[in-house]
C-alpha cells in the first residue's frame, strides 16, 4: 500500500485455481494500480473499480483506493452488485460527470441503501466504463471527493477517459494471452 492511500477492497473473491491464479494475481494488481493512479490523475480522495467476471455484473470484484482522509473506512467491505448510480451502463469511451447536487438529484441515486451508515460518503462522482477495444464491457472506474472541495473539470474526465481505454486494453492483452496460452 502506498503512502496516503487506506485501504483497498477486493470482494468476492473469484475462486480460480491453478494457472488462473497468477492471471488473477495479475489482474488484481492492475487494477489495484488503476485506483491508485486514477486518484492521482484528479485529485480525487476515493477510486473505486468494478470488474464483471466474465461479464456477469452479479459475479464482480471490487478494488478501492481511498486517501488519507477517509481512515475510518479501511475496514469497509460490500457486495459489488452495481445498484443505483454503481450500476449506471456507461457506453464505451464516454465519461459521466456529476457535481454533489447533480448526484442527490439523479434519478439512479440511491444513497447506498441498506450500507448508508457504513459506506464512504460521495461528494461528486466521475465515471467511465472499462472496455474492450470490441465493446466488451469489462467493468466501472469511478472517483468521487476532489481533493479542496471541488468538482471534477474537464481535464479530469479526459484524464480517467484515457486510463480506461488503457486498462480495457490491458485487460484485453491479458485474455488474448490466455487463450493462446
Amino acid at each position: 500500500m502506498h503512502a496516503g492511500e487506506v485501504g483497498i477492497e477486493i470482494a468476492p473473491l473469484v475462486g480460480a485455481s491453478g494457472g488462473d491464479d497468477k492471471l488473477a494475481d495479475r489482474v488484481d494488481a492492475l487494477l489495484r494500480r488503476t485506483c491508485l493512479i486514477a486518484r492521482a490523475l484528479t485529485g480525487a480522495e476515493q477510486a473505486a473499480l468494478k470488474l464483471w467476471v466474465d461479464q456477469d455484473a452479479a459475479k464482480a470484484r471490487k478494488y478501492f483506493s481511498l486517501s488519507e482522509k477517509y481512515e475510518t473506512y479501511r475496514d469497509f467491505r460490500v457486495d459489488p452488485r452495481g445498484l443505483g448510480l454503481h450500476g449506471m451502463a456507461i457506453p464505451p469511451g464516454e465519461i459521466v460527470r456529476l457535481t454533489q447536487e447533480e448526484v442527490l438529484s439523479h434519478p439512479l441515486w440511491q444513497n447506498f441503501g441498506p450500507v448508508e451508515a457504513e459506506h464512504p460518503p460521495m461528494r461528486g462522482w466521475l465515471a467511465s466504463s472499462i472496455c474492450g477495444e470490441d465493446g466488451r464491457v469489462y467493468g466501472l472506474l469511478q472517483l468521487s471527493d476532489k481533493a479542496g472541495g471541488r468538482d471534477f473539470d474537464d481535464d479530469d474526465a479526459e484524464h480517467i477517459r484515457e486510463l480506461a481505454a488503457l486498462v480495457g486494453e490491458a485487460l484485453d492483452a491479458l485474455r488474448a494471452a490466455v487463450s493462446i496460452s
